[in-house]
């Protein structure tokens, strides 16, 4: 069934993958949504993905210590765990991807320009209420 499904996708999936790649590449220039909405973080630019890097470390939610432990994608520290309760957004926590990452979130840029607005927007309006605090 896989090897049948994948000939198909060669054959007829040209159109429908242009039209995926063409909103990806719209989907990268968020760093103009970024600028509106989050100007206390930095995106650092995407390379050939459709997963960017938000640092966040200006924000001050990195935890004081590292949690022991084996780590996946699910763990959330610091700004990351602050998006989910504050703003109902999940991303990805940095820390998890090595210390390089502290105080950095991933962000899943594939969807639509309407969501990754209302995702960006929720973040910029969940860091402005953590500075009126």
């Amino acid at each position: 069934m896989g090897v049948i499904a994948h000939a198909i996708a060669f054959r007829d999936g040209g159109e429908w993958l242009d039209a995926r790649l063409a909103g990806l590449d719209d989907n990268r220039t968020l760093a103009q949504l970024i600028e509106q909405n989050l100007r206390s973080t930095q995106l650092l630019p995407p390379e050939a993905t459709y997963l960017a890097w938000l640092d966040c470390t200006s924000l001050d939610l990195e935890p004081n210590e590292d949690q022991p432990g084996l780590r996946t994608a699910f763990d959330l520290a610091g700004p990351a765990d602050y998006f989910v309760r504050s703003a109902r957004v999940a991303v990805s926590s940095g820390h998890v991807f090595g210390t390089g990452r502290r105080g950095h979130v991933r962000i899943n840029f594939a969807t639509s320009p309407a969501i990754l607005t209302e995702v960006v927007v929720r973040m910029g309006d969940a860091v402005s209420e953590l500075r009126r605090d």
